[in-house]
């Protein structure tokens, strides 16, 4: 390998614009933009003419790519995976050749699809695949975790202010959205993701659901899950979860559970248009000290995470702040050079991103239950049934027999953290992200 990590970046947009291809810059002592990957003719123009990468750099799929580097017309020693959509075909077109990839979330909308990439992996014994999750990569989190065990702490609080795209890239001036695509090719794109959300969320699942799955879940309360597995490991235990307002789609999530070691895990994530900017802190309630972790958002890339511990020593009360001593992109990238020349485990893997899928559809289940239906019953079925010969009465008394435990009521259950007086105004449910706009997420 060049002592310069030649990368190809697939998916130009908003995270691509706003983090990868700045920092690869940024970083030209370790990486080099060789190529990039866009549907859009456009927005391959766009991007190439800014980041001054000719037409023989631009190519408009990942087969495209890969038909190169066979053909020794391009060395790639990595993939930025930016792009939104079903991602396993291009993923196992990528990392049969060998090569690293750095993959934004979701890695796949369901189990199966992110089992596909988890399979080869095993198969090979090379963990290829980095998930992007930068945050997870930031020195605040190694510092509380160096501080605090898990036995040591009560409970974990992770709360997500999650502002529209606007607040999150306003400031990198992205170029427009792919609009040049044919309606055929949007079309079957669409119809792909459609087919492989209904497969992940279940036959029962409704539009709803699905959006939630995608908008909420997938795209928020994982990416949680991910940065605290990332310190103390995998939320072992769920105790309850909800959304609220339902007339919103994300709105807000509210769930509990438990660590291996029992502390107590508590993630609030709020989607909030109008709000001016990304916020995201843990705080944690510990035997010997009490604490905070503020993260920044990973676009911004001049701003650290802070640590913040209060503790008692000598008598006095004592307050230390620690700044991270780089933005979490920064750390991210870092950790994944030493992946690919040192051969370093990466923080978050395809393992992690499939027991996070379980988790996000058991959350989704636990929402629809709630609200009085199974995403694991298909309604069809029902409709098949002849109600004259009793066979429908038969399969709905038994699907009440093996049903899951109920939730704990409302009044069983802490309130959630308050959002802005202000914050039900910001969410019509037609106001929600796009697919192609998942806020942590991607866009091609």
């Amino acid at each position: 390998m060049a002592d310069i990590i030649r990368v190809a970046v697939v998916g130009l947009g908003s995270m691509a614009q706003s983090v990868h291809l700045p920092m690869i810059l940024r970083r030209h002592d370790r990486f080099e933009t060789v190529a990039i990957v866009d549907i859009s003719e456009r927005r391959r123009q766009d991007v190439g003419e800014k980041w001054r990468l000719g037409e023989d750099a631009r190519f408009a799929s990942v087969q495209d790519l890969m038909a190169a580097v066979r053909a020794r017309d391009l060395a790639v020693d990595a993939v930025v995976y930016a792009a939104d959509g079903v991602k396993a075909d291009d993923v196992l077109a990528i990392i049969k050749r060998g090569i690293h990839v750095l993959l934004e979330p979701p890695v796949g909308y369901g189990a199966e699809e992110i089992n596909r990439i988890a399979e080869f992996e095993r198969m090979t014994g090379r963990s290829l695949v980095t998930v992007a999750n930068a945050q997870a990569h930031d020195q605040a989190l190694v510092e509380m975790e160096d501080d605090n065990t898990a036995r040591d702490l009560r409970i974990i609080e992770f709360e997500t202010l999650m502002p529209a795209m606007n607040a999150l890239y306003g400031n990198h001036h992205v170029t427009s959205a792919a609009y040049d695509l044919p309606f055929e090719e949007r079309t079957h794109r669409r119809e792909a993701m459609d087919a492989a959300l209904e497969a992940a969320a279940g036959p029962g699942a409704n539009q709803r659901d699905r959006d939630l799955l995608l908008k909420g879940i997938l795209s928020g309360l994982a990416v949680q899950l991910g940065v605290l597995r990332s310190v103390y490991g995998a939320m072992t235990e769920l105790h309850a979860v909800r959304q609220w307002p339902e007339t919103v789609t994300p709105g807000s999530f509210e769930v509990l559970g438990a660590l291996e070691d029992g502390a107590r895990v508590r993630m609030v994530w709020h989607y909030l248009p109008f709000a001016p900017q990304l916020r995201d802190s843990i705080r944690f309630v510990g035997v010997r000290r009490q604490g905070r972790v503020d993260l920044p958002n990973p676009a911004d890339l001049d701003v650290c995470g802070r640590y913040s511990v209060t503790q008692k020593t000598s008598g006095k009360v004592v307050i230390t702040e620690i700044d991270s001593e780089h933005s979490p992109a920064y750390a991210m990238y870092e950790a994944f050079a030493a992946t690919i020349t040192e051969g370093a485990a990466p923080r978050c893997t395809v393992e992690d991103a499939l027991l996070d899928a379980e988790v996000a559809r058991t959350l989704l289940a636990q929402i629809a239950e709630a609200d009085g239906r199974d995403i694991d019953h298909d309604p069809d079925a029902d409709s098949a049934d002849d109600p004259a010969d009793g066979r429908a009465d038969d399969q709905i008394g038994d699907g009440a027999d093996d049903a899951a435990e109920p939730m704990p009521a409302v009044e069983d259950v802490p309130e959630p953290i308050d959002a802005p007086e202000n914050a039900d105004d910001s969410a019509p449910a037609d106001a929600a992200p796009e697919a192609s706009e998942s806020p942590r997420g991607t866009e091609s």
